[in-house]
């Protein structure tokens, strides 16, 4: 089964090409498929055309026909060509195998296989460039229907056994074809829409993507109780000049996985980075009653798996980390790139309490010293702080 399934997919991907996203590559793929049911569909023909020399004629022409047009997309890569193609044929050969099946109440009746020249055009082309060819299918349902008594009276209707067998099969036949092409369309579908969410929530809180899937153009929110989390790798600028690009940014990477889990961790949401800074936030975009706390955890979290970081891969560097607590304004910015990002006084001292901090340790603003757990201990300091003066800062201590 995994050899088929191999060799399904390289069927499948030959006109894929490393530049399409995952909308032209699934409709591509879509377009591949049909083309190779549409060499295997005619073998019945000369079944239901009661053994005319035109039958076994046409059915051949239309598998050769589909065979080439697949060799030609997979040298060429020339996608709308081929669908193109493919689809005009179709809209040619139903008709004429509906003639040899000796009508609309004959043994090949064509106008449930007609309806796959549309199908094909909406799942391969997209919905506006199939409408032409509903047109066209509307067109040859017409035209077979002006020609049933010609057809009947030249070919036939054939035997009552026949024209069971050949019903059953030009019905259950393509609307399978259709619901095998719909069936992998949706599947396609559903797993591009789980990359995409997956995307949007590692770029944004999952709730405020939820809120944009869901229609809303502009978020922003007011946060009355948040304890905004900085921290930031002492002496990485230097660092980063005497060690190899390569090493730092899968350094970098390592070290941010490591942080993003303790934040999952305890609950707590990370915002963004910047360089080698990371920024985090409890209490938005979901309230919590206990965010002081709780982004303390995460801080001391972060500053074990430093740790842990620093002795895996040898590098004397270490976190500097602040915290402040209060309210907050944040929403939604940008259309290209979208960011959740706060704003407001506390997001400022709790920038500032990481940039006057110390290596290796955790300085928090008053606001969350005073809602911190009894059980924390702290040691009282006076910093200078840019735009602020001098103000009290508390190192968290254990």
């Amino acid at each position: 089964m995994g050899v088929l399934r191999r060799i399904g997919l390289r069927i499948l991907s030959v006109a894929d090409a490393a530049t399409d996203d995952d909308d032209l590559r699934l409709r591509k793929r879509v377009g591949v498929a049909a083309g190779v049911l549409t060499i295997v569909a005619p073998v019945s023909l000369p079944i239901q055309g009661q053994g005319h020399p035109l039958s076994f004629g046409l059915a051949l022409a239309l598998s050769l026909f589909s065979a080439a047009n697949l060799v030609v997309l997979s040298t060429t890569k020339r996608f709308d060509r081929y669908v193109v193609a493919l689809i005009t044929a179709g809209t040619v050969w139903v008709p004429l195998a509906h003639v040899v099946g000796g009508g609309i109440t004959g043994t090949s009746p064509g106008l449930v296989w007609a309806f796959l020249v549309p199908a094909y055009a909406i799942l391969s082309l997209g919905p506006r460039r199939a409408m032409p060819w509903f047109a066209a299918f509307l067109v040859s349902v017409l035209a077979m229907a002006v020609a049933d008594p010609w057809a009947r009276a030249m070919f036939g209707e054939g035997t009552y056994l026949l024209r069971v067998v050949g019903w059953t099969m030009n019905v259950l036949l393509p609307l399978s074809i259709v619901f095998v092409l719909l069936r992998y369309t949706d599947l396609r579908r559903r797993i591009a829409e789980a990359r995409v969410d997956e995307l949007l929530s590692n770029a944004i809180p999952a709730s405020i993507a939820t809120r944009l899937k869901h229609g809303e153009d502009r978020i922003a929110e007011s946060y009355p109780e948040t304890t905004v989390l900085f921290a930031d790798v002492a002496g990485f600028t230097a660092w980063t000049t005497r060690t190899d690009p390569e090493r730092v940014i899968g350094l970098l990477d390592d070290l941010f996985t490591r942080l993003d889990e303790v934040a999952a961790t305890h609950g707590i949401e990370k915002l963004k980075t910047m360089g080698d800074a990371y920024m985090a936030v409890a209490g938005a975009p979901l309230p919590r009653h206990d965010h002081a706390m709780a982004a303390i955890d995460a801080a001391r979290g972060m500053l074990a798996a430093m740790a842990a970081w620093r002795e895996a891969h040898g590098v004397a560097l270490e976190l500097r980390i602040g915290l402040a607590s209060g309210a907050a304004v944040g929403g939604v910015i940008g259309r290209q790139r979208i960011l959740f990002d706060l704003w407001g006084e506390t997001v400022n001292t709790a920038s500032r309490m990481e940039s006057s901090g110390l290596a290796g340790r955790i300085q928090v603003a008053e606001s969350t010293m005073r809602r911190a757990s009894p059980a924390c201990a702290f040691i009282e300091r006076v910093v200078d702080v840019k735009g602020m003066g001098r103000v009290r800062a508390y190192l968290l201590e254990g």
